[in-house]
């Protein structure tokens, strides 16, 4: 009786707050750079969880993992959706070169400052370190210039070309984030350089990529034929649903197995615009659903997390803006611009908590729970700076445009 209530309160806090957080409910000014984004749905998940109220305990939790693996079967598609290869080719080179040397930065600084962060609070088990220093590096190089929604609009008609380009540079990130993500599905046995751990990870990529294939080539074969709304809309939940529990099931990451079919589908099927028009239906109150699942297992913040989530938020914010600056210096396209281009990338958006949710279900270990606070304390914090360090990049901008 408690699942079917939980799962009802639920579903009418993630639609209704849909309508008030995305459809034009006017938030006094002072918390729409909060309410902007749905991270206040992270707050309502830490009250109906454990910590509080325990509506959503762990067999409730446990009860509601075919949602759980909707919502991230419906993320990953989406955001594969992202990377239609005609529409890419229309963005110049600059703008590539400009997302993968501010991306490397920032798994530059990150991967060595919180694999030292970790050695000190893993002491027991370094075999997990690697896995959780990419998790964490995954989610630190995804960016989403929300703030830019509160900009005035004469400030974006004027200011279009860089808000191109921060949006061109927010998308392809989340390619690159799980790229890294998939290497850390590599590292959830033990370590053992033998020939047995070499054989072993050999046999379950090859099990990996002929289930990625014999799938695709069911869906393309389902979907090539006529189907109305209502026949797509259950054939796509059900692919995300399907997907999702066929990569638990071979111990990989469905937020990644669904990002590679949605670029398949994106690129080779005829109905992509009907699939993403769908996708796009229901978007945001998945991921509200998502917000509350991971506050949910948000603990009580302690001095462990306030110190590892302070370092990955200092290294992770110097490699935005010297991934800035490094951009206006080697390439000439950007020369005119400010330096400060990285102030417009600080906010990690949703893909970033898809990662840290992927994350949690994908390794159940007892640091998890610590490991996504500090993520999530992060994240909160990156979110609530981001939109006044957005409006600096532009009046940054605006004074050298007027020089």
């Amino acid at each position: 009786m408690k699942f079917f209530f939980v799962f009802l309160i639920i579903i009418f806090l993630a639609m209704s707050g849909y309508h008030l957080t995305f459809r034009g409910f006017k938030m006094p000014l002072f918390s729409r750079k909060f309410y902007l984004t749905g991270i206040e749905f992270l707050f309502l998940g830490l009250l109906l969880g454990p910590n509080f109220l325990n509506l959503l305990d762990i067999n409730t939790l446990k009860g509601l993992e075919p949602l759980m693996a909707l919502v991230l079967g419906w993320i990953g598609l989406l955001f594969g959706f992202q990377f239609e290869m005609a529409k890419l080719r229309r963005f110049p080179r600059h703008f590539f070169q400009a997302t993968f040397i501010e991306a490397a930065l920032t798994f530059i600084y990150v991967i060595p400052a919180v694999f030292f962060m970790l050695s000190f609070l893993i002491r027991d088990n370094n075999q997990k370190l690697p896995a959780i220093t990419l998790m964490m590096a995954a989610a630190a190089v995804c960016s989403a210039p929300t703030g830019i929604a509160l900009l005035a609009r004469d400030t974006i008609s004027r200011r279009h070309d860089m808000i191109r380009l921060l949006r061109f540079m927010s998308s392809i990130d989340s390619g690159i984030a799980l790229s890294i993500l998939s290497f850390a599905y590599f590292f959830r046995h033990p370590i053992v350089a033998d020939v047995f751990m070499t054989s072993r990870f050999t046999v379950e990529l090859t099990i990996i990529v002929a289930a990625l294939i014999f799938l695709l080539l069911l869906y393309n074969f389902f979907l090539a034929q006529r189907l109305n709304t209502d026949e797509l809309s259950i054939a796509i939940v059900g692919m995300a649903i399907l997907t999702s529990g066929a990569a638990s099931m071979l111990h990989f990451s469905p937020l990644v197995i669904n990002f590679i079919f949605g670029f398949a589908l994106v690129n080779i099927s005829m109905e992509k615009e009907k699939i993403f028009n769908l996708l796009m239906s229901i978007e945001k109150p998945l991921y509200l659903l998502l917000c509350v699942f991971l506050g949910a297992s948000w603990t009580i913040i302690n001095s462990w997390v306030l110190l590892m989530a302070s370092g990955y938020f200092f290294f992770r914010m110097a490699a935005k803006f010297s991934g800035g600056i490094l951009i206006t210096w080697i390439i000439p396209k950007f020369k005119t611009q400010p330096k400060s281009i990285g102030f417009g990338l600080l906010d990690q958006g949703g893909l970033s908590l898809a990662i840290i949710f992927d994350f949690q279900q994908g390794f159940p270990w007892g640091i998890s729970q610590t490991i996504v606070s500090v993520a999530l304390f992060t994240i909160v914090i990156n979110d609530l700076i981001s939109t006044n360090l957005i409006h600096r990049l532009f009046r940054e901008q605006a004074i050298r445009s007027d020089a």
